[in-house]
C-alpha cells in the first residue's frame, strides 16, 4: 500500500520466527515473485498484532465509542474503515439533536442499539475474510513449492466471496427507538448477506429514485428530516415539535418503487435510514408530529423538563 504523506511503499506479511536474523530486503523482494529484477529499501520496520474484538458496551454516560475505539477490526478488506465511518454518520446527527434541543437525551441510547449488531456483523466477516486470505496464501505457496503452475491472478470465486461487501455496508438494517415499525403491507427484505437489496422497510437505507434532470431523491436528504410524498397538502409541516423537517413532492411514477398510494409518504432520517413508511397517508391530523416526537425522543425531553419546572 501507499503511504502518505511521506512517500514510499508498505508492504504486509507474517513475522518469521527469526525475526532479528531476516534479511527483510530479501524477504519483500521474494513476496515479487520469481522474474522480478527488483531489491527495496527497506527504511523500517513495525511488528503489530492484528486483534479483533468488539466493546461490551457502545455508550456510558457521556462516554459514547465510535471507530477503532467500539471495534477492532482486521484490516483484511476494509472494513473497519467503514464501519468507523458509520459509527460517526449514524451519531452525528443524534449528537446535534440533544445539543441543539430538539432530541431527547434518549436518542443517543439508539446509537448502541443500531451500531452494535453491525460492528458484531462487521467482525464476523473480516475475520472470515483473513481466514479466507491465509488459506488463499497457504494454497498458493504450497503449489508453487511443488512447482505446480500458478496463474497471475487469483481465481474466482475467492475474490467474489472477499469483495462482497455492498450488503453489509449499503444493506444496514436498524431496529430501535429511532425506527417506527413497518406496516404489515411491505414484504419483508431477504435475509443479511453479501448482495445489497434495495428496500424501502423502516430502518434500511432509502434507494435512490430519479427525480428531475440530474436530482436524485438522495439529494433531498440533509441534517433534517426529509418526508417524501406524492401529496404534500395531506402532511401539514409540525409546529408542536421543533424537528428540522423538509417536505419532498414525489411524482406518480414513484409509487411503486416506494410501495406508497396517492397520500402516502416516507420519513427519513438525517443519516438516510427510513424512519417511518405510511402507505396510504396519515393516520390523524398528528401522525407526523407523533412520530418525530417518539423518534428523536422529544416526548421524554419535555417530559424532562416538566418535572425540573415543578
Amino acid at each position: 500500500m501507499p503511504l502518505y504523506p511521506e512517500g514510499g511503499w508498505a508492504w504486509f506479511g507474517t513475522t518469521p520466527e527469526d525475526a532479528d536474523g531476516t534479511d527483510w530486503g530479501g524477504l519483500v523482494a521474494a513476496a515479487f515473485g520469481p522474474g522480478t529484477d527488483v531489491r527495496p529499501e527497506v527504511l523500517r520496520v513495525q511488528h503489530w498484532v492484528m486483534e479483533a474484538g468488539v466493546a461490551e458496551r457502545l455508550r456510558h454516560g457521556r462516554v459514547l465509542l465510535a471507530g477503532d475505539a467500539a471495534h477492532a477490526v482486521p484490516v483484511v478488506g476494509g472494513l473497519g474503515m467503514n464501519a468507523g465511518v458509520a459509527d460517526a454518520h449514524n451519531l452525528a446527527w443524534k449528537l446535534a439533536g440533544v445539543l441543539q434541543g430538539w432530541a431527547g437525551p434518549g436518542l443517543l441510547d439508539t446509537y448502541e442499539a443500531e451500531r452494535h449488531p453491525v460492528a458484531r456483523e462487521t467482525l464476523r466477516q473480516a475475520v472470515a475474510n483473513a481466514r479466507l486470505l491465509r488459506e488463499v496464501q497457504d494454497r498458493r505457496r504450497a503449489q508453487l513449492r511443488a512447482g505446480d503452475v500458478v496463474p497471475d491472478q487469483v481465481q474466482l470465486p475467492w475474490t467474489e466471496r472477499y469483495f462482497a461487501q455492498l450488503g453489509l455496508v449499503l444493506g444496514v438494517a436498524y431496529r430501535s427507538a429511532a425506527v417506527l415499525a413497518a406496516p404489515d403491507a411491505l414484504p419483508e427484505p431477504p435475509e443479511p448477506g453479501t448482495d445489497y437489496t434495495p428496500t424501502v422497510r423502516p430502518g434500511h437505507r432509502m434507494p435512490h429514485l430519479r427525480l428531475t434532470g440530474d436530482r436524485s431523491t438522495l439529494d433531498t436528504l440533509g441534517t433534517w428530516f426529509t418526508l417524501l410524498t406524492l401529496d404534500p397538502t395531506a402532511w401539514a409541516a409540525p409546529t408542536a415539535v421543533p424537528v428540522p423537517l423538509h417536505i419532498e413532492p414525489l411524482a406518480r411514477e414513484h409509487t411503486e418503487s416506494y410501495a406508497l398510494g396517492p397520500h402516502g409518504a416516507l420519513l427519513v432520517r438525517p443519516d438516510g435510514h427510513i424512519a417511518a413508511h405510511w402507505p396510504d397517508g396519515p393516520h390523524t391530523p398528528g401522525t407526523l408530529t407523533e412520530a418525530l416526537t417518539a423518534l428523536t425522543g422529544a416526548r421524554d425531553r419535555a417530559a424532562r423538563f416538566e418535572t425540573e419546572d415543578e
